[in-house]
């Protein structure tokens, strides 16, 4: 038996904010019910919010993200920004896994297969913080395309999303379908004639707008009935995220199943297509594609001595900030290494091979953090 469900249901919204530099996007943002940033670009000193630790790498992103998911602390909105910024960092972490110098130098353009998988991840991610209740916002950088149509004459700029778009793998795409709401952010225009050649320009004003409606030159989506245009302030949006939004009250309407069809449970949630992981084995970890591991409640957590402050000043930051997120001491990372035979207890780890530290450290630190979490159980 199915229940069907009719009306409006009222559930956090998923959001992009793009546009041009400078025009008041994290700002934006900023206004948003309760936020918490993941400031991926190092970018919102300026602004009194909530943020975590500025993300080094992607695979600290994705653990910060988990974090949240796990205890949100009371916030209400999730904030990447930017996340264009984010997806240069699965560039970096996917092509130190593949021990290449750029995305394109994968062979029959494979990286942008992985990056578009390393994307889903980190939407279906963002989706299980939608359905804990917690908005999501994505803000992102503007690229000028020229586009020119055969069937047409002269061609046009458009303003879009600065994500990777290739046939392989559309980032750009991916997460244009996933949003419930996309905001495009500008300047209002005005058509001005040259006064010599009677011509039109068009040139750039003062007012900050948003736009809410796709068009030839700009994407921009929204689910709500908004007017095109609104002023760029979160009070013009602000009733998507009032308590009292209009919502019909939902009423269950029961329908008996045929005895002859299978019953199956249905949800009417669309989901970022579940993907694999993309870089090959490059280390026999065992993988855990958590990346959030509770510590026991018999572990204690001690500070970091001098001798090992020093010893991780001269490791790769986006190694000690992955160690630090889970108060990790060198001698525990050289205790892993060994068991896994890849170099003696006893070898300093800024002695390891740099692409091992990239490759097998960061690159599959969730890995790493299990064995760790292991031995730490063990010890008490």
């Amino acid at each position: 038996m199915f229940e069907i469900n009719t009306g409006v249901v009222k559930t956090p919204l998923k959001v992009i904010i793009y546009g041009t530099e400078g025009v008041g996007k994290t700002t934006l943002a900023s206004k948003f019910p309760k936020p918490l940033f993941i400031d991926a670009e190092n970018g919102s000193g300026a602004l009194n919010v909530a943020r975590y630790p500025y993300p080094t790498s992607w695979q600290m992103l994705m653990s910060e993200v988990q974090e949240f998911l796990n205890n949100p602390q009371g916030y209400k909105t999730l904030v990447i920004d930017s996340i264009d910024w984010a997806e240069a960092k699965a560039i970096e972490m996917i092509c130190a896994g593949m021990k290449v110098n750029g995305i394109e130098d994968i062979g029959w353009s494979k990286g942008y297969t992985y990056l578009n998988e390393e994307m889903g991840r980190l939407l279906n991610l963002l989706t299980e913080v939608i359905n804990r209740g917690v908005n999501v916002v994505l803000i992102a950088h503007m690229v000028i395309r020229t586009i020119t149509k055969p069937e047409e004459t002269g061609s046009y700029d458009r303003y879009e999303l600065k994500l990777k778009q290739a046939k392989n793998g559309n980032n750009c795409q991916l997460v244009k379908e996933w949003a419930d709401l996309i905001l495009f952010c500008n300047y209002r225009e005005f058509l001005v004639a040259d006064k010599t050649t009677g011509k039109k320009k068009a040139t750039g004003g003062k007012e900050r707008i948003m736009y809410t409606e796709h068009a030839a030159t700009w994407d921009a989506k929204n689910r709500f009935g908004l007017p095109e245009v609104l002023p760029l302030d979160f009070k013009s949006i602000a009733h998507l995220f009032s308590d009292n939004y209009e919502v019909k009250a939902t009423e269950q309407i029961k329908e008996q199943q045929p005895e002859h069809i299978a019953t199956n449970t249905i949800t009417t949630a669309q989901q970022t297509k579940p993907v694999e992981q993309p870089i090959p084995e490059v280390n026999n970890w065992t993988t855990n594609t958590d990346t959030h591991l509770s510590i026991d409640s018999t572990w204690k957590p001690t500070p970091y001595t001098a001798e090992e402050e020093a010893i991780m000043a001269e490791l790769p930051k986006a190694l000690t900030d992955l160690m630090k997120s889970k108060q990790v001491h060198p001698s525990e990372i050289q205790h892993a290494v060994s068991i896994k035979g890849y170099f003696t207890k006893d070898t300093p780890i800024k002695n390891y091979d740099p692409e091992f530290i990239q490759g097998c450290l960061i690159g599959a630190w969730p890995a790493v953090m299990e064995l760790i979490q292991t031995d730490r159980d063990l010890s008490f």
